[in-house]
């Protein structure tokens, strides 16, 4: 059942409160994305989250993993730009700006903590987006949700204000494409040269 909007606003009033325990440098950010997420969206939050409501208002269980941790586990489904052994980057659902991404460790640990290795995927990722989607800036930062860590990264362009908005799943596919790393068609393209390399010489004849 979806929620109307007089239930949708007073669910978002319930869960507002919750974030004032969250890190200061979070809270806002988190803010917007429960404000941002439509009628359904705050449906599928909630199922993901297990937060289930009762006359006392919100209840979530302690022990549910956090959002970033299905994903990492693929329990969620995300548009994934590269992959490594201790790190995933993945397009942000609600994007502040054209292109911007994510870095979660494969491992849940603190902010403070997080390995130098998804650093380095991020600063990667960074130069990617500028490079291929023509930013003039690369923010990074880090931040908790859930208490698991990331990275976001967002391109800052001229002219553009930084504005949570919910992207197309077609927008987010094309995005996808442009800056994920096309392991299998250079390996497919090897494939295909050494396969050629044995085939006979063919020898034409000019009549």
């Amino acid at each position: 059942m979806v929620f109307t909007k007089e239930q949708a606003e007073q669910i978002k009033k319930q869960l507002l409160p919750q974030i004032e325990n969250l890190p200061e440098e979070n809270r806002e950010q988190i803010k917007q994305h429960i404000q941002s997420l439509s009628e359904e969206q705050l449906e599928e939050f909630l199922k993901q989250n297990n937060i289930q409501m009762s006359d006392q208002g919100i209840q979530q269980p302690g022990n549910e993993k956090p959002i970033f941790e299905s994903i990492v586990n693929k329990e969620l489904p995300s548009f994934i730009i590269e992959e490594t052994d201790k790190a995933l980057a993945i397009l942000e659902l609600n994007p502040l700006s054209n292109g911007h991404s994510l870095v979660l460790p494969k491992q849940k640990t603190d902010v403070e903590k997080i390995p130098k290795s998804a650093f380095t995927l991020a600063q990667k990722i960074a130069k990617r987006i500028k490079s291929k989607l023509k930013a003039d800036e690369m923010k990074i930062e880090t931040f908790s949700f859930q208490d698991y860590p990331a990275i976001n990264i967002i391109p800052i362009y001229k002219d553009k204000e930084l504005k949570k908005e919910k992207a197309e799943e077609a927008k987010l596919k094309k995005l996808q494409n442009k800056l994920e790393i096309k392991t299998r068609q250079k390996r497919t393209l090897k494939e295909t040269k050494s396969k050629s390399e044995n085939l006979p010489e063919i020898k034409f004849r000019i009549p």
